[in-house]
């Protein structure tokens, strides 16, 4: 049998399945702790194993000075270097993705995916920062939870380190998103050694704990800024930036990706127990949904570029909006604007969406887009669907994830 029919045969057995996936709405969260660990460990091998990309993310009890944010590497390595020695790792997020279908005729890679979000409690004394707490408590982490339940991953024989060592070890491409300080701490609080004195050890260091052949290790900042060249390179902006310009593929029929989910029927009673799942569906009716005229005077500019809002802090506060859909709205915009302006197709896949429907139109364009006259007060006041129990380590992993 030839390749070419090896292939039509595997669409027209799959071709069911192939044209029934809808678009990913949701994640399904495995939670790992104390009391299922033993069970769940070793399935969670058996996804590590066979996986084509592994991203992890980790939730820490504090980071430390601002060192982190210094122009000079070496200071930035030693702020880490201190954070590391200090502070604690308490949870961890691995999502696993294996390609388990490609179709030619509808320009789609299937990833089967899973998510866990590990619950890790230090046997050892740590430092916790109280910002850290405050930014924990608000994306819905549950400090009572992770006392009773946290997995312990000190001690020689810890089943954790097991399950790092496969990770380090595996063959599939390791997915981080600003992931030197993930690399610091996991590097000292799960080998117990002190991180070495300056950037060039540890990188050197680091390269004896992967494989010789192992794949490049992806960091989705890295990507955001000098591949992609996003304008904004945080987690949630990538993410839902690549969210939605995955969906504008699916439905041009251009090249994208289908995320599935094990089915309940073949999972096993501890997982199904053990899942949660996380709303992150696109704004209705995307990417001809409707938007504020007056958006860009309301939305918080540095908010927009950053994620977050140091006014927020401040006696005043801050009164613009603080929502990542609205930002990616306005740099849509900007590009959508730039298009028209050359005429012809920016290097944008909303911009050629858009130059399908209405050629070089502006104004027919700017009509579709503003056509409900919403105001930002409105916009404020409709219900939205907001991606709930961002920054849990689980839910980071996959973002990092799906955006590599």
């Amino acid at each position: 049998m030839s390749d070419e029919q090896a292939e039509n045969d595997s669409e027209a057995t799959s071709s069911v399945s192939s044209d029934t996936v809808p678009p990913f709405s949701e994640i399904q969260i495995i939670e790992v702790n104390r009391d299922n660990f033993s069970k769940i460990w070793p399935y969670m091998l058996v996804c590590i194993k066979s996986a084509d990309f592994i991203a992890m993310d980790l939730e820490l009890s504090g980071l430390g000075g601002q060192g982190l944010r210094s122009k000079d590497v070496q200071e930035r390595y030693r702020a880490i270097r201190d954070a590391a020695h200090t502070r604690s790792i308490l949870s961890v997020g691995i999502t696993t993705m294996k390609l388990t279908h490609k179709s030619e005729k509808r320009r789609a890679l299937r990833y089967e995916t899973q998510v866990f979000n590990l619950l890790t409690l230090s046997e050892k004394p740590f430092t916790i920062e109280p910002s850290a707490l405050q930014f924990l408590a608000k994306h819905s982490f549950d400090f009572n939870r992770l006392i009773q339940s946290g997995v312990q991953f000190q001690g020689v024989n810890c089943p954790l380190k097991t399950l790092f060592r496969e990770l380090l070890g595996s063959s599939s491409t390791l997915c981080l998103h600003n992931g030197l300080i993930d690399l610091a701490f996991l590097y000292k609080q799960m080998y117990g050694v002190d991180l070495p004195e300056t950037l060039d050890e540890f990188v050197n260091n680091l390269s004896d704990l992967f494989p010789d052949d192992f794949l490049p290790v992806a960091d989705s900042k890295y990507l955001a800024e000098y591949q992609t060249r996003y304008t904004s390179s945080y987690l949630e902006y990538v993410f839902r930036r690549t969210q939605g310009d995955n969906e504008i593929e699916r439905q041009n029929k251009r090249y994208h990706l289908e995320i599935v989910f094990p089915t309940p029927e073949n999972r096993l009673k501890v997982l199904k127990d053990a899942i949660e799942t996380v709303d992150i569906r696109l704004p209705e009716g995307f990417p001809d949904h409707a938007i504020p005229i007056d958006l860009h005077i309301h939305t918080c500019k540095y908010f927009a570029a950053h994620g977050f809002c140091q006014a927020l802090r401040s006696a005043k506060g801050c009164k613009m909006l603080h929502d990542v859909d609205a930002a990616i709205d306005l740099q849509r915009i900007k590009e959508n604007k730039k298009a028209f302006k050359r005429k012809r197709r920016y290097n944008n896949v909303v911009a050629e969406s858009v130059a399908e429907k209405t050629g070089t139109d502006e104004a027919a364009w700017k009509d579709a887009k503003f056509e409900q006259r919403l105001l930002t007060r409105d916009f404020r006041e409709q219900k939205r669907n907001v991606v709930t129990g961002l920054h849990r380590a689980g839910v980071d992993a996959f973002m990092t994830a799906f955006a590599v």
